[in-house]
């Protein structure tokens, strides 16, 4: 099998030849990486660990995009601001245009980016240098996720409670932009990825970081439209959320989801044996590889261990993407767990 069809087999739940590889790092993380294997680019380092996924972006030309002293500013005008850690550098939001508004008239007004200036040319490019890969496409982050962006965390959690109108006014802005352009990332490139990626956190490592009835009513129409763009192109979607999600996974997966990650089984509720007795058939889970406690913390044996485990586990009758259980692997990770872990994934992980 070549990467492609060993990814659509797992989420299709076959067992392919091995257990599909993604991955995703952290700038000082990739570095060390192109150190320890000699090369120069960040396609050589996923190559070195026998990666079967490309996550590529659509390319932005907005206007918006921008330096303005410390701050970097996105196409929707939020701005981040680099913060120096004992690690390196983090990009913390800064600047939240909409934190302010006051009325949904406020939220219409605001100047909100338009799909013409979307283009998919570093996707296209992407495909054709690696036509065997499972090319996963992504937009922009979901409603919520934006929408905090926008309007800040705590000022968006407390509209849900206090005025659900504005929270619905900003994430009804934000798919307003994100339906059409979907369709236009499914029409003009459709031939050059097999599934859209979409990372909307709306949990906590201890639950929802709002109630299962406002997920229903404020996120769960808009999943359900995502899914419904993507699966009438024949593309499989990918939600990206954090945390504890296993009390929404029956209505994410009732709105169509195909893949969910990064599969946080350190999170509350998340072990890798109950989310595959109770949602194995009907999801594929894709990260799952503890971060927190075994990644950082580990020897590489424990880390082998681990890997070993989760795809015993989570593996059984396909429906598994082995990586890391948060997306980007963090600068304190031993980068021996993290050959181990890659290692043992290529090697170990092997279908009968």
């Amino acid at each position: 099998m070549n990467s492609r069809q060993r990814g659509l087999a797992a989420i299709e739940h076959r067992e392919p030849d091995r257990v599909p590889i993604t991955f995703d790092a952290t700038p000082e993380v990739i570095e060390s990486l192109q150190r320890h294997f000699g090369v120069t680019t960040r396609d050589a380092v996923w190559d070195a660990l026998e990666v079967d996924t490309r996550l590529i972006g659509a390319d932005h030309h907005a206007p918006r995009i921008r330096t303005e002293g410390e701050i970097s500013f996105d196409f929707w005008g939020c701005g981040r601001k680099a913060q120096a850690f004992s690690g390196g550098v983090y990009w913390e939001y800064a600047v939240f245009p909409l934190e302010n508004a006051r009325s949904v008239d406020e939220i219409e007004a605001y100047p909100w980016p338009s799909v013409e200036e979307l283009s998919f040319e570093t996707l296209r490019q992407t495909k054709a240098a690696y036509p065997d890969k499972a090319v996963i496409a992504h937009i922009c982050h979901g409603g919520f996720f934006t929408a905090t962006k926008l309007r800040r965390l705590d000022r968006l959690l407390m509209d849900f409670a206090e005025r659900p109108e504005m929270a619905s006014a900003v994430m009804g802005k934000v798919n307003e932009y994100l339906y059409p352009a979907i369709e236009q990332l499914c029409r003009e490139a459709g031939d050059a990825f097999d599934i859209f990626y979409v990372a909307d956190d709306f949990c906590s490592s201890r639950g929802p970081l709002i109630s299962p009835a406002m997920f229903r009513e404020h996120l769960l129409p808009y999943l359900r439209r995502y899914a419904e763009i993507v699966h009438a192109h024949g593309k499989r979607l990918l939600l990206h959320t954090c945390g504890s999600i296993r009390r929404l996974l029956p209505e994410i997966i009732e709105a169509g989801v195909d893949v969910v990650e990064p599969t946080q089984t350190s999170a509350v509720g998340m072990e890798a044996e109950g989310l595959k007795n109770d949602f194995g058939r009907q999801i594929t889970f894709y990260g799952g590889i503890d971060l927190i406690r075994v990644l950082t913390h580990g020897t590489p044996e424990e880390v082998r261990a681990d890997v070993l485990e989760k795809f015993r586990v989570l593996g059984r009758g396909g429906g598994y993407i082995l990586g890391p259980g948060h997306t980007y692997i963090q600068p304190d990770v031993p980068l021996a767990n993290i050959l181990a872990m890659y290692e043992t994934a290529f090697r170990e992980c092997i279908y009968a």
